[in-house]
């Protein structure tokens, strides 16, 4: 269970990430235009602003993706992990095999 909470958030955290990225490149773009190569001056507090929520889309994203990845993983490891056969079953016990030959005496 804690398996998937952790992958929804994975995906929550992959939302916001794309929505910074959708929301500020626009405001990105028209910062790139108005700033120029930054003119050795550096850039304006609110282009820094755009910037810095721009990249953090994408920190955000990638965060997010490793996480839902991590999850899944971990989810196949116990699913492959509930699948092996350690232990034999119950049914097993009660099939009887001849010693000599591993046959049963109805094949």
């Amino acid at each position: 269970m804690m398996k998937r909470i952790f992958e929804l958030f994975g995906l929550t955290i992959m939302g916001v990430g794309i929505y910074f990225i959708v929301f500020e490149h626009s405001k990105n773009n028209a910062c790139n235009a108005s700033g120029g190569k930054f003119a050795g001056l550096g850039m304006s507090a609110q282009c820094q602003h755009v910037v810095y929520a721009y990249f953090g889309g994408f920190v955000l994203l990638a965060a997010g993706a490793l996480v839902v990845l991590f999850g899944l993983l971990a989810t196949h490891r116990a699913a492959k992990r509930r699948l092996s056969s350690k232990k034999p079953s119950l049914a097993s016990q009660y099939q009887w095999v001849d010693p000599k030959t591993g046959r049963t005496p109805f094949s």
